[in-house]
Formats: C-alpha cells, sequence, structure tokens
C-alpha cells in the first residue's frame, strides 16, 4: 500500500463523501472487457494472498470499482461482490489460524486486511442500501400513480423489485463473515479501545443500516444474520451503550423498526443471556413523558407498538420492568395507555401458563383490578383496546371464573358506551365470553331453569346431609371407601318408623368437620358454587339483553350487525331472553337498502333467521328437519304483535323471491322454504284431530305470508281453507277465519302501485263462486265475540278484492241484516237493549227522538249493522278507483294496439275517448260527492241519519260498543263526500273533546288524517283540535296524534302555523315511543327548507306560556338547537337578545340565556350580535343561572381550536362587561340586604320614626347604584345609536322622553333580583327618597284603611309647629314621578293591613312632566266623604263593599291595574306594643324581600293575606314633641353621616 491504511480518516470520508484515490481508474464509460481484465488481475492478486489488499495499487483499484457500484452492471458487480467477499473469508480463516496459534507477530499482522475489508464491505453495503432506498420512493409514486391507473405496470417499479432481491444472498454472505469476525478473540489485534470500537463499528453500521430497509425486514434470513451481529457487537465488544441509543432513535425515525427492535432485544437476552440493554431500555421508556398537546403521534406509537411486541415475545423480561412502566397508565398520551392496557393482557397470559403459586396469583389478581380500573378511560380507543383484549383472554385454558363474572358486568356496561368503536367490540367481547363459557357440565347450554333446578337440587342435598343422620352416614360412609356397606344397608333395612325421629337430629361439631371432610360433601360444595356461577352468569345475559335490543335501532350499521350476532349467539345457548331480540330484529326488513351497508344489514337478517329457524339439522332425517322447520316458523307467530306479524311476512316474502330468483341458477347454497316444509304447514292447518288452536292459526298466518310472493301456494287449496277456516273450526275460532280470509286475499297476488305506470289486472273471481257463499255466512253466523269486528273487515275486504260485483252482495248482506234486526217487533230480553227510532226515510234535520213511539233493538246487533256499513263504504270507494283504473288500463291497451294503421277518423275517435275519460272521471267524483250518500236510490244514504243520531245522543245510547261503532262509521262516511264531512265535522269535533273512551278518541285522530288528504281545507281550517291530543291524557291516543301530525306535516298536507311547540314537548314524554317519534319528526323536518329555524320563535313563545319544567325545557331546546343549521344562527343571536325585554320573569331570563349558550359563537359576527344585543339583558346578569350561560359562551369562544385572533379583543370586551354589570348587581343586592338589617334594628330602638328613616336610606343607597347603572345606560344607548346631538343634550333627553317606558316588575319569589328602571325615574327617585326622608322624620301621620283616601282636606300644625299632612291626603290621583313617591312613602310606613291583586304595575309610557297631574275635580269630590274608621275589629270583605264610594281605589283609573296600598287607622288609644311586634313582623318580611319597587309590592301583597286572618291593630299615638324633635335630629344626623361617607368614598375613586 503507497499509504497506511487509515481507518478513522477513510470513515470520515465516507461519510463527508470526499473520498480521494490516488490511483483512481476510469469507470463510467469504460469499455466492459477492460473492465474485465482489471477484475480479473484483482482476482489473481487476492487468490495467492488476501493479504494483497493491502496493496495501494489493489486496493485503488478495488475502490475505483466501489466508488461507481450503482452504475456497473450487473454482472461486473457481483463480480465485486465476490471479490471483495472471498477475499474476506480467507483472511478471517488465517487470521482465526493464527490466533489459535498464539503467535502475536503472525495475528498483529491481520490488522489493517481485516479493516480493509470490513471498509469495503461497510462501503458497498451502504451503496446498495441508498439505491433501494431511492428505488422504494420511486415505487410509492409509481404506485399512487397506478392507483389512478388501474392495471398499468411501470418499468420503475420492475427495476425496484429487482434491485431489492439482487443483492440479498450477498448481504447475507457478507452478515455471516462479519459474525464470524466478531467471533474472534479481537482484544489480541486491537488492545486500544477505540480503536477496537472503530473496528466493530464496520459491522454493526450496516447491520442496523439494513434494518431501517423495511423490505429486509420481510426476508427472515437476512434479519436474523443482522440480528446475530448485532448482539454479538454488543455482548462481546461493548456496543451496549451505542445500541441502546440507536435502537431509541431508530424507534422514532422508521415506522416499521419497533418489532424488528423488539425481536432483536428478545434474541440477545434468550439466545446470548444478555438482559441488562432490555431493562435500560425499558426504564429509559418508561421515564419518558409524552404529552397529549403534541400533535406528532409518531414517538408514542413507535414506543407502544415496541414495548407490547415485547411483550409479545419475552413477557418475562417486560414483567421485571412493570412497576415502572404502569406509571404511563397516568400520563396523557392515550397510545401509551392503549399499549400498557395490552402489555397487561400479555403478561395474564404468561402468568396463567406458569405454576399458579400464591404470587402469580396475587400478581394476576393485581393486573385484573388494573384493567377493571381501566375500563372507565376517558379514551374511547382505550376502552377498545381493553375490550379487545378481555375477549383475548376468553380464549386461555385458565378460565379464571373469580374475575369472569366480574369481567362480564363491566363488558356490559360498556354496552351503552357513547363511542361506536366501543360498544362494537363491547358486543364482540360479550359474545366471546358466552362462547367460551366454563359452564359446559349439562352440554353447555344456558337455560336459566335448568340451571336453578339442579342449584335448587345440591342445595337440598347438601341440607339432608347435614339435618338427616342416615344421608350424613352414606356420605362418610362414601368417604370411607365403602367398607361394611352391607352392614349398614342391612341395618337401614331393618330400622323401623321409630327412626324417623333420628332425622332431624343437629349433628355435633366433631359430625360436622367430619362431615364438611368427607369427599362427597365437598364435591356438592362445589357444585353448588359451580351452579350459582352459572346462575349469576346468565343472570348478567338477561340484563344486557335490552340494551341489545336498543342498538338493533342504532344508525351505525355494523353495530347493528354484531348485536344481531349476539342473538343468534344467544339462542344457541339456549338464552331464553333471546327471543325478544329476535323478535325486534324482524323489524329490520324495513331497511332502505340504498347503499351496501343497508343491503348488509338485510342480507346478515335473512343469514341470521336461516341458522335460528330454517337451516336444517344434519343430525337428523330429511322428514324430521322438515317437521322442526315448519314447527320453528309457526312458533314465530306466537303471542306476536301486529308490527312483529307485518315484518315476519316482508322477511318472508323476501326468502320466498330470492329463492324464485335464484331456482335457475341451480345452485345448493341460496336460502329457501323447501316444498315439503309447505306441505307440512298445510297438514298441520287441516289436522282432523283436535289440536291448539294457536298451531293452526299459525300454519295458515305462515302460509299467507309465502303466498304473497307465491300466489299458488293458496290457489291451490281453497277447497282446504273453505272447508276448515270458513268452516265449522273457522266458526269455533273467530281469528282462524280472520286469517283465513286474509291467506284467500292472495289469490289474486300481490297489487304494487308505481308512479306513473297503471295497475296490471287482478284475479276476479264470478259471485257465484263457493267462497262468496261461505264468507256471507261467516259474517251473518251470530255472536257476541269481538272478534267479529276483524273477521267482518277481512270478509268485505276478501268480498271487493276477489268478486266481479262485489256491491251487490254487500248491499245485500245489509239488507238482510237490516230485516233480521228491525223486523223484531217484540221486546228483547238482552240486557244491552236500547230504544232507537229508526225511520224508513232518511230523517230530517229538525227531527227528534221519541221514547214512546221507539222500538228494540239489540245494541250489539246495531253495532255490527253499523261497522258494515262503515267499513262497505270505505271499499266501495276503493272500489270505485279499481274501476277507474282498469278503465284507464283498457283504453291505453285499445291505444296501444290502433297505433300502427291509424286515419283521420280514428284520430277522430281518439279524441272522442279522450273526451270519455273525462267525462268518465267526473261521473266518478260526482258520484263520490252526491250519489252514494245523498242519492236516492243509494243504500247507504238510509244510514247517515241514523249514524248521526246515535253519535249526537250518547247519553241515551251509551252502549260503549254502539257509540264506538257508530263512530267509526261517521268517519268512514265522512271520508266520502266533503258536504257530508262538512256538515259533521263539528260533530266529530265535539266527540274527540268529550268522549271518555281513549279507542274513539284514536280512531277520530286517525280519520282525521284521512280526512285531511281528502278535504284539506276543511282540516286545516281545524286543526288545532289535533294539535290538542298531544296532551291527552292516554298515551295511545297521543301516540296515534304525533304520527297523523307526523305525516300530515312532513308529506305537506297541512301547514305548520305555531303549533310545532306542543310537538316539541312530546321529545320529553315518558313514554319512550312518544319521545323517539318526536324525535324521528323534527330530525325529518330539519330537511324542509329551515323549518324548524322558521318555527323556533313560536317554539320558545309556546314552550314559555307552558308550565314546563326546567330540565325538560333544556332538554328539548339542546335538541332543537342541534337541527338548525350555523349560517342561521347569527339572526337567532338578535332574535334571542330582542326577548329579554319582553321577559320580566326571571325563568324567562334563564331560559332564554341557555337558549344563547346552545349556540356555536364561532364567527366574530356571533359575538358582535351579542354585543349589540347587551342593553337588553345588562340588568339581568346578576342572576346566577344567566350569569353562568353568559360565561359558558364565553369559554365557548376561547377553546376555538384553532385560536382565531379577530375573536380576543370582542371576547374581552364581552366578558369585561359581564363581570362589570355583574359586580354592580351584587353591590345593589349588598346594600339592600344592610338596609334590610339596618331597618330591623332601627324598628327595634327607634320605632316607626326610625324605621322610616332607614328605610328611606336603604332606598336611597340602591337609588345611587341604581343611577350608575342607568348612566352607563345611557352612555350605551348613545354610543350605539350615535345620533347627532346638541351640546346641550335637547336630542337625547327628547329620545329618551319619547322611548318607551318597559315595565318595572319583580318576581317575589326571587327577591335578590334588581329593577329595571329608566333614566329620568332613576334621578328623581333619588330626589324624592332624599326629601322623603326629611318629610317623613318630621311627620307623625295617620294612615287610612280604605282602598282610597279622601282630597281636599288641609294639612295641620301640631303642638311643635310642624307641619303634618292629613292621612285623608293619601289617596289623590299622581303622575310620573309624584306617583312613585307616595308609593315611597307608603313603603316607609309599617302597613297593618294591605290589599292587592298581585298584578305588577307597569309605568306609563308617556313623558314624565305630562304624567304629573293632579286629581280630576270630580274625584276630588268623591274623596272628601269623610273615612270610616275601624273599630278595632276585623271588618269582612262585604262589609269593605258597603261603603260603596268611600273605599273606592283608583285602580279603574291606573292604566296598570294595580290597586293602590290601602292603610288601616284606628284609635289612637291602641297599645303601642301591638304596633312594634307587627312593625317586627313587617320588617322580617321586607328582609326577606327586596326593598326596590317591584319587590316591596310583592310584601305588600304578602302582608295583606296575613293581616286578612288576624285582627287589626292600630298605630300608636304620636309621642311628645321634644321626642318628636330628638327622633327628627337623630335622622338628620345619620343621613347627613351616610352622605358625607358617600362623598369621600367618591373622592377616593
Amino acid at each position: 500500500m503507497s499509504e497506511p491504511f487509515a481507518l478513522d480518516e477513510e470513515l470520515n470520508n465516507l461519510q463527508t463523501d470526499s473520498i480521494h484515490i490516488p490511483n483512481e481508474i476510469p469507470i463510467e464509460g469504460e469499455n466492459p472487457k477492460t473492465l474485465d481484465q482489471i477484475l480479473n488481475g484483482i482476482v489473481d492478486t487476492l487468490q495467492d494472498s488476501s493479504y494483497s489488499i493491502t496493496d495501494g495499487t489493489t486496493f485503488d483499484q478495488i475502490r475505483s470499482f466501489i466508488k461507481h457500484f450503482n452504475t456497473l452492471k450487473k454482472s461486473t458487480a457481483t463480480k465485486v461482490w465476490d471479490i471483495v467477499l472471498s477475499g474476506f473469508n480467507s483472511e478471517i480463516v488465517a487470521t482465526a489460524h493464527d490466533l489459535e496459534a498464539n503467535d502475536q507477530d503472525e495475528y498483529m499482522e491481520h490488522r489493517f486486511p481485516l479493516e480493509t475489508y470490513g471498509f469495503l464491505i461497510m462501503w458497498i453495503i451502504s451503496l446498495t442500501e441508498q439505491k433501494a432506498t431511492s428505488r422504494a420512493v420511486q415505487s410509492e409514486k409509481a404506485a399512487g400513480k397506478a392507483t389512478r391507473v388501474k392495471g398499468s405496470r411501470t418499468k420503475g417499479g420492475a427495476d425496484v423489485e429487482e434491485g431489492v432481491t439482487a443483492w440479498i444472498p450477498e448481504k447475507q454472505r457478507a452478515m455471516v463473515l462479519m459474525a464470524s469476525v466478531l467471533d474472534l478473540h479481537l482484544s489480541k489485534i486491537w488492545t486500544a479501545t477505540h480503536e477496537k470500537e472503530t473496528f466493530v463499528s464496520l459491522f454493526y453500521k450496516p447491520a442496523y443500516q439494513l434494518l431501517e430497509n423495511k423490505d429486509n425486514v420481510r426476508i427472515v434470513v437476512l434479519k436474523k444474520l443482522t440480528y446475530r451481529v448485532l448482539c454479538l457487537c454488543i455482548k462481546r465488544h461493548n456496543h451496549e451503550f451505542g445500541a441502546k441509543t440507536t435502537i431509541l432513535q431508530n424507534l422514532q425515525y422508521w415506522e416499521h423498526t419497533p418489532e424488528p427492535m423488539a425481536e432483536l432485544l428478545e434474541m440477545l437476552s434468550s439466545e446470548y443471556d444478555f438482559p441488562q440493554l432490555v431493562d435500560s431500555i425499558l426504564r429509559d421508556v418508561a421515564s419518558k413523558e409524552f404529552d397529549e398537546s403534541i400533535k406528532d403521534p409518531t414517538a408514542p406509537r413507535a414506543y407502544s407498538k415496541f414495548l407490547v411486541k415485547l411483550s409479545e415475545i419475552a413477557p418475562k423480561l417486560v414483567l421485571k420492568q412493570m412497576g415502572l412502566l404502569i406509571q404511563h397508565l397516568d400520563g396523557e398520551n392515550y397510545l401509551m395507555r392503549q399499549a400498557i392496557v395490552e402489555i397487561i393482557g400479555n403478561l395474564i397470559a404468561y402468568l396463567s401458563e406458569l405454576e399458579q403459586t400464591e404470587q402469580v396469583k396475587n400478581q394476576i389478581d393485581g393486573f385484573f383490578d388494573v384493567l377493571e380500573e381501566r375500563i372507565m378511560d376517558n379514551n374511547s380507543y382505550v376502552r377498545n383496546k381493553l375490550l379487545l383484549i378481555i375477549a383475548s383472554l376468553c380464549d386461555l385454558r385458565s378460565k379464571f371464573p373469580k374475575r369472569r363474572q366480574r369481567l362480564t358486568e363491566l363488558v356490559i356496561g360498556r354496552l351503552s358506551d357513547k363511542s361506536f368503536f366501543a360498544r362494537k367490540q363491547a358486543i364482540k367481547t360479550l359474545v366471546r365470553l358466552i362462547e367460551k363459557h366454563p359452564y359446559s357440565m349439562h352440554g353447555g347450554e344456558l337455560d336459566l331453569e335448568g340451571w336453578e333446578i339442579r342449584y335448587t337440587e345440591v342445595t337440598d342435598d347438601l341440607k339432608a346431609m347435614v339435618t338427616q343422620p342416615a344421608r350424613r352416614r352414606a356420605a362418610l360412609r362414601a368417604s370411607a371407601g365403602g367398607e361394611g356397606d352391607m352392614e349398614v344397608d342391612k341395618a337401614e333395612s331393618e330400622a323401623g318408623p321409630e327412626d324417623d325421629a333420628e332425622d332431624i337430629a343437629v349433628p355435633t361439631d366433631e359430625e360436622l368437620l367430619e362431615l364438611q371432610a368427607s369427599k362427597e360433601y365437598i364435591t356438592k360444595t362445589l357444585q353448588q358454587r359451580y351452579y350459582a356461577d352459572a346462575i349469576r352468569f346468565i343472570h348478567l345475559i338477561h340484563r344486557g339483553v335490552p340494551v341489545m335490543c336498543e342498538l338493533l335501532a342504532s344508525t351505525m350499521k355494523q353495530e347493528v350487525i354484531e348485536a344481531m350476532e349476539f342473538f343468534v349467539a344467544i339462542h344457541r345457548y339456549k338464552v331464553r331472553s333471546a327471543s325478544e331480540g329476535i323478535r325486534k330484529m324482524v323489524h329490520l326488513v324495513w331497511m332502505k337498502d340504498n347503499n351496501d351497508e343497508a343491503k348488509g344489514v338485510r342480507t346478515r337478517l335473512v343469514e341470521c333467521y336461516w341458522q335460528i329457524y330454517l337451516a336444517p339439522d344434519e343430525s337428523l332425517t330429511a322428514k324430521e328437519n322438515t317437521a322442526v322447520i315448519a314447527r320453528n316458523l309457526v312458533s314465530l307467530t306466537y303471542d306476536s304483535t301486529l308490527a312483529e306479524l307485518t315484518s315476519l311476512e316482508q322477511l318472508l316474502t323476501v326468502i320466498v323471491a330470492d329463492s324464485i330468483a335464484n331456482s335457475n341458477n341451480n345452485s345448493e347454497d341460496h336460502i329457501s322454504i323447501s316444498d315439503e316444509v309447505v306441505e307440512k304447514l298445510w297438514q298441520v292447518y287441516s289436522h282432523h284431530k283436535d289440536i291448539p288452536n294457536q298451531q293452526r292459526r299459525g300454519a295458515i298466518i305462515i302460509l299467507g305470508m309465502l303466498a304473497k310472493a307465491k300466489p299458488d301456494i293458496v290457489a291451490n287449496k281453497i277447497e282446504t281453507i273453505l272447508r276448515i277456516g270458513l268452516g265449522k273450526h273457522g266458526r269455533a275460532d273467530l281469528a282462524l277465519a280472520r286469517y283465513s280470509c286474509i291467506a284467500l286475499q292472495r289469490i289474486a297476488g300481490e297489487k304494487k302501485k308505481q308512479k306513473g305506470v297503471i295497475a296490471q289486472d287482478t284475479v276476479r273471481l264470478p259471485m257465484d263462486h263457493a267462497i262468496f257463499l261461505r264468507l256471507r255466512n261467516l259474517i251473518d253466523t251470530p255472536t257476541t265475540s269481538k272478534h267479529w269486528f276483524s273477521v267482518a273487515e277481512q270478509v268485505i275486504n276478501s268480498i271487493y278484492l276477489l268478486g266481479e260485483h262485489p256491491d251487490s252482495l254487500c248491499g245485500d248482506i245489509i239488507k238482510t241484516r237490516c230485516k233480521y234486526i228491525f223486523n223484531l217487533q217484540e221486546s228483547s230480553s238482552s240486557p244491552d237493549t236500547m230504544s232507537i227510532d229508526v225511520p224508513s226515510t232518511p230523517l230530517p234535520d229538525d227531527s227528534t227522538i221519541n221514547p214512546e213511539n221507539a222500538f228494540k233493538v239489540d245494541s250489539w246487533q246495531l253495532s255490527q249493522l253499523l261497522f258494515i256499513v262503515g267499513h262497505i263504504a270505505m271499499k266501495h270507494i276503493v272500489h270505485m278507483e279499481v274501476i277507474e283504473e282498469e278503465f284507464k288500463r283498457r283504453k291505453a291497451g285499445v291505444g296501444s294496439d290502433g297505433k300502427k294503421d291509424k286515419d283521420a277518423a280514428e284520430d277522430e275517435l281518439d279524441q272522442v275517448v279522450g273526451t270519455t275519460e273525462d267525462e268518465f272521471g267526473d261521473a266518478m267524483a260526482h258520484i263520490r260527492e252526491r250519489e252514494l250518500l245523498f242519492g236516492e236510490d243509494s243504500l247507504l244514504q238510509v244510514f247517515g241519519p241514523l249514524i248521526i243520531t246515535i253519535c249526537g245522543n250518547n247519553t241515551l245510547y251509551s252502549d260503549k260498543t254502539l257509540q264506538s261503532s257508530a263512530t267509526l262509521a261517521l268517519c268512514k262516511l265522512m271520508c266520502i263526500s266533503a258536504e257530508f264531512c262538512e256538515h259533521n265535522l263539528q260533530l266529530l269535533f265535539t266527540i274527540l273533546e268529550k268522549s271518555t273512551q281513549p279507542a274513539i278518541r284514536s280512531n277520530i285522530i286517525i280519520a282525521l288524517g284521512d280526512m285531511a288528504v281528502c278535504f284539506n281545507n276543511l282540516i286545516d281550517a281545524n286543526i288545532n283540535y289535533l294539535y290538542k291530543r298531544l296532551s291527552d291524557s292516554d298515551k295511545a291516543v297521543k301516540k296515534n296524534t304525533l304520527m297523523v301530525l307526523t305525516h300530515l306535516i312532513l308529506n305537506g298536507m297541512v301547514k305548520v302555523k305555531g303549533q310545532l311547540g306542543e310537538m316539541a314537548i312530546c321529545l320529553t314524554d315518558e313514554d319512550n315511543r312518544i319521545s323517539d317519534l318526536a324525535r324521528l319528526f323534527f330530525t325529518e323536518l330539519t330537511s324542509k327548507d329551515n323549518a324548524v329555524y322558521n318555527n323556533m320563535p313560536d317554539i320558545i313563545s309556546h314552550m314559555s306560556n307552558t308550565q314546563i319544567a326546567e330540565d325538560s325545557y333544556r332538554k328539548i331546546m339542546k335538541f332543537l338547537f342541534e337541527l338548525i343549521k350555523e349560517k342561521n344562527m347569527d339572526s337567532m343571536i338578535e332574535k334571542l337578545c330582542q326577548r329579554f325585554k319582553n321577559t320580566d320573569q326571571p325563568r324567562g331570563w334563564r331560559d332564554i340565556a341557555f337558549c344563547l349558550s346552545m349556540l356555536p359563537f364561532k364567527t366574530e359576527k356571533s359575538f358582535k350580535r351579542l354585543l349589540e344585543g347587551f342593553p337588553h339583558y345588562q340588568d339581568k346578569v346578576y342572576e346566577e343561572q344567566v350569569f353562568k350561560c353568559l360565561t359558558d359562551i364565553v369559554t365557548k369562544g376561547r377553546q376555538i381550536k384553532p385560536p382565531k385572533p379577530e375573536l380576543k379583543p370582542i371576547i374581552d370586551e364581552f366578558e369585561s362587561k359581564l363581570q362589570e354589570y355583574k359586580a354592580k348587581g351584587d353591590e345593589v343586592q349588598d346594600t339592600e340586604f344592610k338596609a334590610i338589617n339596618a331597618v330591623k334594628k332601627g324598628s327595634r330602638k327607634g320605632g316607626r320614626r326610625a324605621l322610616s328613616t332607614l328605610v328611606g336610606l336603604k332606598i336611597r343607597n340602591a337609588s345611587v347604584a341604581t343611577a350608575e347603572v342607568a348612566e352607563e345606560k345611557r352612555v350605551t344607548r348613545r354610543s350605539r345609536r350615535g345620533a347627532d346631538q346638541d351640546e346641550d343634550g335637547d336630542d337625547i333627553k327628547e329620545e329618551e322622553e319619547n322611548e318607551p317606558r318597559r315595565p318595572k316588575t319583580r318576581n317575589a319569589k326571587d327577591g335578590d333580583q334588581d329593577d329595571e328602571v329608566d333614566d329620568e325615574e332613576d334621578a328623581e327617585m333619588e330626589e324624592g327618597m332624599e326629601k322623603l326622608t326629611v318629610r317623613n322624620a318630621q311627620t307623625n301621620s295617620r294612615r287610612d284603611q280604605g282602598r282610597s283616601g279622601r282630597v281636599g282636606a288641609k294639612d295641620r300644625v301640631d303642638e311643635d309647629g310642624d307641619t303634618v299632612m292629613d292621612e285623608t291626603r293619601k289617596a289623590f290621583h299622581l303622575g310620573g314621578d309624584e306617583e312613585e313617591k307616595e308609593e315611597e312613602e307608603e313603603e316607609l310606613q309599617p302597613p297593618v293591613r294591605r290589599r292587592g291583586r298581585g298584578a305588577n304595575r307597569e309605568s306609563s309610557a308617556e313623558p314624565a312632566p305630562a304624567r304629573k297631574a293632579t286629581k280630576p275635580p270630580a274625584k276630588a269630590a268623591k274623596a272628601k266623604a269623610p273615612a270610616p274608621k275601624a273599630s278595632g275589629g276585623r271588618k269582612s270583605k262585604m262589609s269593605s263593599q258597603k261603603k260603596g264610594k268611600s273605599r273606592k281605589t283608583w285602580s279603574d283609573e291606573d292604566e296598570s291595574g294595580e290597586d293602590e296600598e290601602v292603610f288601616h287607622t284606628g284609635d289612637e288609644d291602641e297599645d303601642e306594643d301591638d304596633d312594634e311586634e307587627e312593625s317586627e313582623e313587617e320588617v322580617s318580611t321586607r328582609k326577606r324581600k327586596p326593598a326596590t319597587k317591584s319587590a316591596a309590592k310583592a310584601t305588600k301583597k304578602t302582608a295583606v293575606r296575613d293581616a286578612s286572618e288576624e285582627p287589626e291593630a292600630t298605630p300608636p299615638p304620636p309621642p311628645a314633641g321634644r321626642a318628636r324633635r330628638a327622633a327628627a335630629t337623630r335622622a338628620r344626623r345619620i343621613i347627613e353621616s351616610d352622605s358625607e361617607e358617600e362623598e369621600e368614598e367618591e373622592d377616593s375613586e
């Protein structure tokens, strides 16, 4: 070598891609033959001695080839690979030989050749992996293009495949040689540690590089060899720290490396006995923290995969560090929690295979505790993973019986999880728990009744062992091995009746211990525990069945399919509650198949029913299978509802139709019902022996269902139906006759109506056919069973569906029954008979019932007649429509046949035919409107007046069945003619309102729905009658009303006029069916052009006026606001804010605030609308719930992701206003509370004068705070309006004066709320309170007890010279501010007796100056009359009214309609103590109620009610002049000191 080989320098040059080759030969563009010659020379050189690689020329030549390795041809590159690997192999062999000989001089010479070969191999692997990586990127791009162009195969893709697989053998050979070098005693050759580490890096670096390529990892041999190289580097050559760093880095940088790194560590621990690296890495992973806020989940996902894989292949290593790793369960990152849960499952599986020592059991119990705790994790993916782990634990050999019950209970709880994935996995896990249950002792069936019987038997046996000596001895003898059996049996056989007393002997303690240790007792005890666990497990399954039934109605189709699998599984294990879910499962047949998921549900439903009921059992013969399938089909009809039978009919129709469609394919895989099963069903139906009626009925029901898709099933067995169903069996069992009639109707075939397509002709039979004779005999059969009505309905349906002229036969039926009923001249002995007058001609409108001339008929027979008449009338209308369709069909057929040869005459004939068609339709309409019910020759016109008479006289015709039949017949007749409907509509509404029978109300509601389709205008004008039934007391009526309205509204037959509030209330109905229907209605209504949004104001108004619970209101509004589109939210904000000013009740404020909090508030415009409406609700912010809802809006705005910078200023402004006005409101409330306390204290010390003073102080303080709020309102209104104003503020004043005043009302219940007052009233009230306080300190007036006082009396002067207002001046007509002063003045004096009607007073909308008016002279004249004084006793209301005008209040002239306050003035010689007690009572009342204006009124009204029941008290006589002046002086000092403190506070602020 021309220059010594420096490994460190060459590695640095290779890393920086700056390798300098002194004797480099040109490779690119060189002749291949020349290159081959050079390579041959190198081979010859190295073949002589592998040490020749150190020669400079040879080394430079081989480096020249490697430098351009990726540009070489494959043959040339392969030769280079072979040269390097062969030389390296020879050098390794020589080195091993010299090391074995332990000749230092010899083996030290191998250092440079080994370094050279190692460097060259590392360089080649690096170049090949770089090329493979670049080609992998190209392949991904090519794959992306190939997905867009199907079937394309690019050239680049083929090159990638070739590049990946080309050097695999060479790489494997290189790894083998590297492992051979690492097996040598390298410390002898490289004595320096850093030199040895540099040499070892030549092998582990390319090994890591190979693992970075996921294509190399897929090759097992290469992967194992790479693991071996790395393990040798770690175990023998001190690569532990470097390996740890590289592994942790690879986990984060390469997505496919977690599994390979785990496999590497497992090999290092198991094969090379080096677990230290694993422990170190696990400790580092345990100490890492993964924040959930970090958006890149690469690191936690990689670490989680690594830990899970390591726990699968090396659970013992992970178990050692589990105490540290389990800390990730408390971390924020769900991926790590998910991994720890899976690791725990793997560790439980590992520990279950070990010997079950006490330590192992404790570890398993601890891990199960963790799993049970994490089942409530807040992340759905963690819960999903945990449920998957529980399902995998079911496959273990150990069943964990103690834990299985608890796990099953937790899994059932997750069936109601809010996450779809968790619910789906919970269903799968529960099915797995059932399939792998450990209770297989008695066949594995989970029949609760059987297990309970076994448990009872074992329990009784154990009890007998304890209480019966003979049984105890037998148990002990069995445990002793059977010695002396013959002697004991003989002794027992010789025992007589005298030994019976011994059977109840109680065993001693020694005998009991000996019994408990016996083998039989232990076995029985274990059996008892086993049976108890099985019963508990079955009960858990039964508890999950109702939840599974709810999941069948889920919108997630995969979840529905899993629920169906659950019911199939529990049916297979004989769980009795499975039938409940299977019956509900059949309704899925109606799912719309507009997508693949719906088709999958229907397909899976058919498969489930096939597996449960129709699949043949291979262990039975064909005949037995036929009997079993027929029995299963019949059992489906037992105790089934009409809805279940309808769905089952559709399911069987689908099965038969599919089998007919697939019959041509000759495939045995399709699902079908064989002809043998059908024949077996006919045998059951026509069995000559007495079999249960339920079986015979079930057979004909199933046959009728099958005949819907294949009519020949019934058409070939008409005689059987006539003989059985319409014969003696049918007359004995009317339900059998009814289903037989339904089966006969299948002969006509299924009639599918399609829009724009004329119906095909159906089968019609002549009227002399035997079917009609049997049908007529059946309907004429006398019976008192209520099943006759359903039979008669189906008989008439069959006649109209199958007969050519059904009207003639039905007319004969009516005539025959009329002759039978009305020709009876003698009185009937039936208790149900009644008097009825039936004229031979239609009754006139003014006809009346004359009981004397009436004759007796049976009410039951008359009910049957009216039912027949009504149903025939309805079916006759349908028959007329069929005739019209048949006319159109025949005309269309004639037109199509004559298309080929037409001439002018035929064209003219076609025009005539067209005119004839129109005339035909008009004629049919005329017959329906005028002839059927009003024609002289019509049979039905006779019964119209009769039905009306019976319906209108329910007290005379009181039979419930008759009233029900008459009402139903009236409804059906009203569907025929608009004129008849209009004349009797009010009668029908009266019956709807007054009837006490829910069945009648339900029938009327359904009939009104039909009338709305026929005569829309009549019903639309009276639609409120339908909405009223939404509040009906009967649930069935309410449900039917909701269904009818849903149908009418969604189909556009009825316009919504603000009545949706009643339907919204149904959202919180106790009946789940009603609430679900209401949810479905509003969900469907959402798609009708913002219908919910447009009607939301009406809904809110209606619900505000309805006494509905606040929780229910919030549930309803939350559901409705979720249906409103976001584009309509801004206008909704404005509308809701405006509603604040029209609402004076705190409950209304809370409701509106809650509605606002339901809006999204995602844009700046939304918050601007909220701020613009702030003046409407700023005085309501102090209400706690209102403030909370508005604060939730702020929180919602700040949580918008990603944050919007433009929202922050406006949200801050809104929040600051909320806090500001909340603080002001709290301050006012606090001031009122302190004033009330002062009033109470003053009333005890200073009497009434101090009371008046402090009350004035309280009001004054409150008014100051209120004035601040008013000033803020003026500033806000001024800035909002932006009007041009003069310097003196005239414009503003004018606006404020003209602005309508909102009513200042208070809710007496919520005493801590502020009144909303206008600006001028605030200032005037403050001034008036100051004057009023001074005046009250100087006044000792006596108050009037009447409702009005006298006007005109002059003021008097007391002995001290103070002016005192006479009590007769109390009641004079005030306006504006003086009226408010009077109210406050009255408030200062504790009244003795009050009267008021509770209506809050509203301020006038006129300006303040106009309101300051005195009482008219006429009124003053009336007031001059002397007011009567109280005599000390109680005055009755009657005596007060007798006073006439002297006690008349001014409420008649007051616009607000509120009664003035009236004070009772008694004699002055009354005891003062009574007055003080009364004052204290009044003060306590005022403490409970705030002292604002409206609250004071509410307090007065409360006091009136209290005082009206107690003797009247008189105020004390006025004190002496000196005491009076002293009290006034004290009051002035209090007021002045308070004013000075307020001024000082304002100056300091």
